[in-house]
């Protein structure tokens, strides 16, 4: 142990520590039991990238896929190191310091992974924006962190980021600079290469103690609430789940598809930092199309993607699995349920290990299955990860017997310090003995692994039962000509509430409800859990990050 970590470790935290804020969880007690056990390191997220340049500096630390481009562009750890050092200098003579808010809103690319390792150089505050967001994230987004820097794209496909950002640009005084990726469009912009022009500047030395990140909620209900994290909650984070899994399951090299968009958590946190931090490879898909990504999985021998579900479901349908030595060796399925039986047909598909987790922005996994654990797991969510707790309990606060469903809590030194100016909101969310309300259902089995059964929000109580929406739509998925499907509850004057299933068939002719029940009778459902009406749909609408936007479904079908 280095002298440095030693006298951290030893030193009281003072009452002004930077995590210690009206808006956060911590205290000094708590401060000091996560640094004196070592779940907290005193080392800042930026030295993930400089210590992988030094010890592989011509390793390619990542490729650029992008859609219609025909060749891509890769860098090597000295590479991105040195662009994230540029950029860091840039964003220096634009003004950023300590503590500022600097937002990105990028297609995936290299260019975003530097920008990112650049802001935590200077000791700025990192906040993604999801390229296809619209103007009411955007606005909320910098509103909330009042960033002083945003670096945009010009267009994305149908959205025009640069566009919506200078419509908004007038109500937010704080923001005084818009980087542009690409050429400058005029006076009030910067062109995102000049800032590799700068002069060298010392910059000072980092506190890894300090706020890094702010990442938003997808925002599926209400506004977007900022989750506070510092370099110290990503990295227990990142260590706990790769400690969890063991590194023989993560291919050496890694070489990491990051689909998921990296203004999400998702892209963030398991596509650029995780890849950072076992000195893999990240290859950078600008956005998901399953054909493309196939075609990218076997030209990059891609070992490794984190995805929702429906993107593992898309390639399951591309015949990828047919291939001879598919290079894929984990897929992991964090965000959104997971049906039951995905890991088994696709892990068997693809020879390859898909592990489903649970994880959120407020903590990246906490929960997981893993290789070593019995393979019966992977029917479940996992267990928790070490450095993590987990507490399911009944109305009355209890923790419940396995088996019995309840409200999901989690607390750990990965657990976010609380959200961005919302003092209420964290101690809402945050109970005084640390346990965070996740707004997720849940239950134990006897082997103590732990089964997600939704959201508390979705759940559809039928004449005062339970439906289990979870799974009612694991079962949806196994029906052979159904490809996605989502169990919402309708309003329903006597009964409370219906409910209804959304699908999307996999040919041209859809199942009829009766089909439905039918086929989930012979599956064994309680005929009190069918749905009693059915909706077919070309698509489900989803977030960035593939999670069914089911607040959009219910809008959708409740008044008809």
């Amino acid at each position: 142990m280095t002298d440095q970590l030693t006298s951290a470790l030893q030193a009281p935290p003072p009452a002004t520590h930077p995590g210690i804020r009206a808006d956060s969880r911590l205290t000094p007690e708590l401060v000091r039991e996560y640094e004196s056990t070592g779940a907290w390191r005193p080392t800042p997220l930026r030295s993930l990238l400089s210590i992988a340049a030094a010890e592989h500096p011509g390793r390619v630390a990542a490729i650029d896929r992008t859609s219609g481009v025909p060749n891509s562009r890769r860098f090597t750890y000295a590479e991105l190191d040195e662009q994230a050092h540029r950029y860091a200098c840039g964003l220096h003579a634009l003004g950023v310091r300590a503590g500022d808010f600097v937002a990105v809103m990028l297609p995936n690319q290299a260019d975003f992974a530097a920008l990112i390792f650049a802001i935590n150089e200077l000791g700025a505050v990192y906040s993604g924006i999801p390229v296809a967001y619209g103007e009411r994230e955007i606005q909320v987004i910098l509103r909330r962190t009042g960033a002083r820097v945003v670096v945009v794209a010009k267009a994305f496909g149908s959205n025009n980021p640069l566009r919506l950002v200078q419509g908004l640009r007038a109500g937010l005084p704080s923001l005084q600079h818009v980087v542009v990726a690409g050429s400058s469009t005029g006076e009030e912009t910067t062109a995102l290469e000049s800032l590799l022009d700068a002069p060298e500047v010392e910059l000072p030395e980092v506190d890894a103690r300090g706020l890094c990140h702010v990442g938003f909620t997808s925002g599926t209900t209400g506004e977007p609430k900022g989750v506070l994290n510092t370099h110290q909650t990503l990295q227990a984070v990142l260590e706990n789940w790769v400690a969890h899994m063991g590194r023989d399951a993560l291919a050496e090299p890694l070489v990491n598809l990051v689909a998921s968009p990296v203004g999400h958590h998702t892209g963030f946190l398991w596509g650029v930092l995780l890849t950072t931090y076992l000195r893999g490879t990240a290859v950078y898909l600008d956005r998901w199309v399953p054909e493309q990504a196939t075609r990218v999985i076997r030209e990059e021998e891609i070992t490794t993607m984190f995805s929702a579900p429906t993107f593992l479901q898309d390639l399951v349908l591309t015949g990828i699995g047919q291939d001879d030595g598919c290079s894929l060796r984990t897929v992991v399925l964090a965000g959104a349920p997971v049906p039951r039986t995905l890991p088994t047909v696709a892990g068997t598909m693809f020879d390859c290990y898909v592990c489903p987790a649970w994880g959120m922005t407020e903590l990246g996994i906490g929960i997981s299955c893993a290789p070593h654990l019995p393979a019966a797991t992977q029917a479940t969510d996992g267990v928790p990860v070490p450095g993590t707790e987990v507490s399911i309990v009944g109305a009355d606060g209890e923790e419940v017997p396995n088996g019995v469903i309840g409200a999901l809590g989690i607390r750990g030194a990965g657990l976010f310090l609380g959200y961005l100016d919302l003092p209420e909101a964290t101690a809402e969310a945050i109970d005084g003995n640390g346990w965070f309300a996740t707004g997720d259902t849940a239950r134990r089995t006897e082997e103590g692994y732990v089964l997600l059964e939704g959201r508390t929000k979705d759940i559809v109580i039928r004449g005062g039962e339970n439906i289990p929406v979870t799974v009612v739509e694991s079962l949806l998925f196994q029906h052979p000509d159904i490809v996605e499907a989502s169990v919402i509850g309708l309003p329903d004057a006597r009964l409370g509430e219906r409910a209804c299933a959304v699908v999307v068939p996999s040919g041209v002719a859809a199942p009829t409800l009766e089909e439905v029940c039918g086929y989930l009778l012979g599956q064994g459902l309680s005929k009190h859990f069918l749905p009693e009406r059915l909706e077919v749909v070309d698509e489900l609408p989803k977030t960035p990050s593939g999670k069914i936007r089911k607040v959009e479904l219910r809008g959708r079908y409740a008044g008809s």
